[in-house]
Order: structure tokens, then C-alpha cells, then sequence
């Protein structure tokens, strides 16, 4: 009995866990698949999900490896264009470096350019509003000159110092034994109010002495009084005239004038200690004057000369000379002349009633003039007064300034008789520039002579 219900108790057990596993498991079993056909549908689509999966896995990979290709290629294509670009940078660089230095050498032109610009812009001042070049500054003062010391000993502590370009210009001109040896002769620049030593230092070797307003030395050539004593001590010196008329004052104080001639000349003097005009810088003194000052030009004919007197008066004119006036001779006014006189007329008839003539005549050598006319005759003179030639119809030209300081000359136009007379106007009209360089002339057929003669 007691078996049959422990069997009976099994079997309901076995009832039970059989109840419950087929609820538990039927439920499981539902929760995934309903039915064999619905698995083996659900498969089917698995499998093509899976297959689609696969493909789009593959495609997906094959879209990576064709980005990442592609990215690659864009990368390379990328680091290609920046490469291209670098190239590029670089061969504008090139091309720019090489503009530059093109540049730069056209830059370096006008700098060399400019360099010299500049140096000449450094020896270029404007003063008053006109422009000098090569002008580096006043000389006179800031150069020593060791007075007492002869020239050529020191000779190269007084070189020139350049010319200078200048609108105005003057006439420089170094002689020695009265014009008859030309040292220097040009048309050099003045700095407008400058004094005339500065002209001096920028053109010739200057040496002064006595505080330096007195030139004692051009270009080597020296006093022989300065300095000397004894034996060794001459009358030989520098003289100089502006527009022909003797400057009362030194080359230190005197101001030159556009168109000025300075005309330096060494000589002996012991015979004629000054002559205060010469000719040889004709048409001077009757353009420019003297120190900025022009009394006008009057022309004295005597009978049958006025058309000379006129002819003359046109060749001034022409020559720049601005006021000139024509008259009969009239000797009373030359005793203290108030203009520059030209007198044309022959000797006899000039001489006639004139004290002033007659003196001139009579102290020639003293005063300069070197020039005798005496027993129908005209004589040439040397320095000492002596008479070296003679003709029995001949002309003179010669200036005489009744001393030093006295700027307002009287010129002689003369002769020993008519032919010589018009011989002398000419000479002045048609053949000037014969004259230059003279003190004095006399004229014969055959020549035009400088005196005094020198030895």
C-alpha cells in the first residue's frame, strides 16, 4: 500500500515537472520562433540580411578602400598641388629675387648716380637764391701763409683750389714784363660780393704777405723786393688793373663785377712806379666801369674827324657799351675829367692850348704812358724811358689817369698826322683785339707794337 502511494506521489511529481517544463518551455521556445515554417522563413531572410550584410560589408569596405584610395589620391593629388604650388612659390620667389636684383642694380645705378650727385650736391651752395657749383667756401682767412719764407719753398701749401661754375664770369689774366709773357688768361666763376683774392686762391698759387692784402707771389713767381735785402733786393712786383684803371685798393678789398678783367702783370718798377691805365683790356673800362660804377664814355674828334668819332662810337655800342656821347674837342675839361674821354684828333692839333697833353707827353715813362711824340715824329720807349723806334707817320693808342685813385682815364687816339691818326681808329674799330694785353701801342704800316719794350 505504502508502495502505491509513494508511486502514485512520483507519478504526480513527475506530472507536475512535466506541466512545468512544458510551460516553461513551450513559452521559451515561443518567444523566439513561432513555427518551423515561420524559422525557416526567418532564415531565408537572415540569410539574405546576412548576405546583404556581407555585401554591404564588402561594399562598405570596398567604399572605404575606394575613400581611403580616394583620400589618397587626394592627399597626393593635394601634397601634388602643394608641391606644384611650392614649385610655383618657389619660381615666383625666384623670378621675384631676381626682379629684386634687377631692381636693385637699377637702384644701385642712380645710387652711384647719386652718390656723385650728392658730392657734387656737397660742393653745390645757394646763396641769394643763385646756385654755385664746385663752391666749397671762402679761402681768404682759414689758409696760413708763412710770411717772410720764400715762394718756393712752401710752394705747395698754396695751390689753387679749383675753379667753380657761376653765372657770373670774369676775365683772369697773369702777365709779366708788361704784358709781353702771358702766364694764365681764362673766364673764371665769381661768387657774387666776394672780394677779388678769393677769384685768386681758387685759380692761381697765391702767396701773400703783409697780413695778406699784398700778393707777393703767383704761381711761384715772387716779389724780389718782399723778403729781400741787399744786393739781393729788386724793384720787381705784381701790379694789377680792373677794366685798365689801377686799383687803388688791394685784391682783398676790391669786389669784382661780372665781366670784370682782373689783369695781373709782374715788372720793374723802379722807373715807373705805377701806371694808373693801360689799353689791353679794351672795350673795358667803357662797358663795366670800375667798382660797379660807369661815369659814361664821351668821344672828343678835332676838325675832320667826327665821322670817326661817330664810327667808333657804333663800334662801342655794339660791343655792350651802353652810354657814349659825341663832341667837339674840348681840352678844358680834361683837368678833372667827370667821364672816360676818348680824344681822336692828330698830336698837334690834341696838344695845341692843353697843359694836360703836353705833361702827359713830356713825363711819358713816369706816368706810364711809354709813348713820345716829339720832332714830328712818334716814339715807342722802353721802361726806362729810352726810345727804341721811330716813325715819321705812325698812330698811338695809350690811357693816362692823372695818378693812383684817379679811376676816370683819358685815352689818346692819335697820331703824326692823318693817315696815322685813322691807322689808330682802325686798329680800335676793325682790329681791338690787337690791343689786348698792351700797356700802350704804337702803330706803324706794318704792325702794332706793345710798349714799353722790355728787355
Amino acid at each position: 500500500m505504502k508502495n502505491r502511494k509513494f508511486i502514485q506521489n512520483i507519478s504526480i511529481i513527475l506530472v507536475l515537472m512535466f506541466s512545468l517544463f512544458c510551460l516553461f518551455g513551450c513559452g521559451g521556445q515561443k518567444t523566439k520562433i513561432v513555427s518551423n515554417l515561420d524559422n525557416e522563413t526567418k532564415t531565408e531572410e537572415n540569410i539574405k540580411q546576412e548576405k546583404g550584410t556581407d555585401k554591404q560589408k564588402k561594399e562598405d569596405v570596398s567604399e572605404t578602400k575606394e575613400t581611403k584610395d580616394n583620400k589618397e589620391v587626394k592627399e597626393e593629388s593635394k601634397t601634388a598641388t602643394e608641391n606644384e604650388k611650392k614649385e610655383d612659390s618657389k619660381d615666383a620667389e625666384v623670378k621675384e629675387d631676381k626682379k629684386e636684383v634687377k631692381e636693385e642694380a637699377k637702384k644701385e645705378e642712380p645710387n652711384k648716380e647719386n652718390k656723385k650727385d650728392n658730392k657734387l650736391e656737397s660742393d653745390t651752395k645757394v646763396i641769394d637764391g643763385v646756385t654755385y657749383k664746385g663752391y666749397k667756401g671762402p679761402v681768404q682767412g682759414e689758409v696760413k701763409y708763412k710770411e717772410g719764407t720764400p715762394s718756393g719753398e712752401n710752394a705747395n701749401e698754396y695751390k689753387a683750389s679749383g675753379d667753380i661754375q657761376s653765372p657770373y664770369k670774369v676775365n683772369l689774366v697773369v702777365t709779366r714784363d708788361y704784358g709781353k709773357k702771358k702766364m694764365y688768361a681764362k673766364n673764371v666763376g665769381l661768387v657774387k660780393d666776394e672780394v677779388g683774392m678769393e677769384v685768386l686762391f681758387r685759380n692761381l698759387d697765391i702767396q701773400t704777405a703783409y697780413g695778406g692784402g699784398f700778393v707777393n707771389s703767383i704761381n711761384g713767381l715772387e716779389s724780389n723786393y718782399t723778403f729781400h735785402t741787399g744786393k739781393d733786393r729788386k724793384k720787381s712786383d705784381w701790379f694789377y688793373w680792373v677794366n685798365g684803371i689801377l686799383a687803388p685798393i688791394g685784391i682783398g678789398e676790391y669786389r669784382p663785377q661780372a665781366g670784370d678783367v682782373i689783369w695781373w702783370d709782374y715788372h720793374d718798377w723802379s722807373v715807373t712806379m705805377f701806371a694808373p691805365a693801360v689799353i689791353g683790356s679794351y672795350p673795358q673800362p667803357f662797358r663795366n666801369g670800375f667798382m660797379g660804377k660807369n661815369p659814361g664814355t664821351v668821344i672828343m674828334y678835332t676838325p675832320n674827324y667826327k665821322q670817326s668819332a661817330e664810327n667808333l662810337k657804333t663800334s662801342l655800342i655794339s660791343k655792350g657799351v651802353k652810354q657814349v656821347d659825341v663832341s667837339e674837342y674840348d681840352s678844358s675839361v680834361l683837368n678833372k675829367p667827370k667821364k672816360y674821354y676818348i680824344l681822336i684828333g692828330a698830336w698837334n692839333e690834341l696838344s695845341e692850348g692843353s697843359k694836360v697833353i703836353n705833361d702827359i707827353n713830356k713825363k711819358n715813362k713816369l706816368v706810364g704812358t711809354y709813348v713820345k711824340f716829339e720832332d714830328g715824329k712818334v716814339h715807342g720807349l722802353d721802361f726806362k724811358g729810352n726810345t727804341i723806334s721811330s716813325y715819321d707817320t705812325g698812330g698811338a693808342i695809350y690811357a693816362y689817369a692823372a695818378g693812383m685813385g684817379s679811376t676816370k682815364p683819358i685815352w689818346m687816339v692819335t697820331g703824326t698826322n692823318d693817315e696815322g691818326v685813322n691807322m689808330a681808329v682802325d686798329t680800335l674799330i676793325n682790329n681791338p683785339k690787337a690791343l689786348d694785353k698792351h700797356f700802350s701801342a704804337v702803330i706803324s704800316k706794318n704792325k702794332i707794337e706793345n710798349v714799353p719794350y722790355s728787355n
